[in-house]
């Protein structure tokens, strides 16, 4: 897990946006008066809690706009099902504790899904019956082509023949029907825009004369403007975005997009016809959920786990210390039973306090 970013209940969104600005994070840990945790913020949180609802970060306590009592999972349970738990409930990050209730780190899923395709592609490319196998899978797939998707089909077939029934990947085109628009001009001020993207939930992209010129997320709301206190309604988009993005094809296939963001560390991918024109913004988490249930990406993160030859067993517990039992999917097919680490494995760091 990352080093989480402790900071006190009682502290204001102005100085906790300022302490993750200079740290380059996007979520903090937030503590009560005796240590316990007491709830999580994100750089989400900040532009949907505060930014869209126009109130003063400040003066804003961060008690005010956190999640309060986050689900958590302790240091010594399963990572497979610390990830499944992620994403069966589309939570991007998941605090971590040690056995006493400590904070001692912060899931988040997409680096973990990085982890996951990382540890596989190394795997594959030490095993040659695994690959084996995975050329066996990408045979009842269709519609994927590119060397990079086909990399990724042999990685990730299992969670496609079970999303798809071996139909074809879902393209970008498809997952973006029906979104709102997060499409802003390069004059529009940040106060407008963090209002459509806190209803979108989605980051902004700006747009000038029919053309992609510039993206503006959540983590960039948060450093570049409320921590840098500038006035929302008075800065423009255009003054502090990204300039130039890089977008892809809405043909694009949803395990094309995986590549292409692990390959690049990206979390977003603005999506263009070939003439320009936008269509529209996808992050990782529209990908994972478009790739298949919370079963398929079980066995995804459980193969990448057996790669540390490390088994263990997993509870998946609130703050409140009341355990959420996680329940193991054992596949009753495979005759050699998948290992598991736990979230210990994956090297906390020591916390960063504020």
């Amino acid at each position: 897990p990352k080093a989480p970013m402790i900071c006190h209940s009682s502290d204001t969104v102005l100085g906790v946006s300022q302490m993750l600005a200079s740290k380059r994070g996007d979520a903090a840990i937030i503590t009560d008066s005796s240590g316990g945790l007491a709830g999580i913020i994100t750089d989400t949180d900040v532009t949907r809690r505060v930014v869209a609802k126009k109130l003063p970060p400040s003066s804003t306590r961060v008690s005010d706009v956190m999640t309060a009592n986050p689900t958590c999972v302790s240091s010594s349970d399963s990572a497979t099902d610390a990830l499944v738990t992620m994403v069966e409930n589309h939570f991007r990050h998941l605090p971590v504790t040690d056995d006493n209730g400590a904070v001692v780190g912060v899931l988040d899923i997409a680096k973990c899904l990085n982890d996951a395709i990382t540890k596989l592609e190394k795997q594959k490319d030490k095993s040659s019956s695994a690959a084996e196998d995975a050329v066996k899978q990408m045979a009842s797939l269709q519609g994927a082509g590119g060397a990079q998707a086909a990399a990724l089909q042999q990685l990730l077939g299992p969670l496609l023949s079970q999303a798809f029934g071996g139909q074809s990947s879902p393209t970008l085109r498809t997952i973006l029907a029906g979104k709102l628009s997060t499409i802003a001009s390069p004059g529009t001020n940040l106060q407008e825009v963090g209002s459509m993207m806190a209803e979108a939930r989605k980051a902004a992209l700006v747009v000038d004369n029919g053309k992609l010129i510039g993206i503006f997320g959540f983590k960039d709301m948060m450093s570049r403007a409320i921590a840098k206190e500038l006035p929302l309604e008075l800065t423009s988009v255009s003054s502090v975005m990204t300039p130039n993005p890089e977008s892809v094809s809405p043909d694009t296939t949803v395990l094309e997009a995986l590549q292409i963001m692990h390959d690049n560390k990206f979390l977003t991918l603005p999506v263009c016809e070939a003439d320009g024109r936008v269509i529209g913004v996808v992050d990782v988490m529209d990908c994972v959920y478009a790739s298949g249930g919370a079963d398929g990406w079980r066995s995804i993160f459980a193969s990448a786990m057996e790669c540390d030859d490390i088994t263990d067993t997993a509870s998946v517990h609130s703050t409140h210390k009341s355990v959420k039992s996680v329940k193991s999917m054992k596949s009753t097919t495979r005759a050699v039973k998948m290992a598991d680490t736990t979230v210990l494995k994956l090297r906390p760091k020591a916390p960063m306090i504020c």
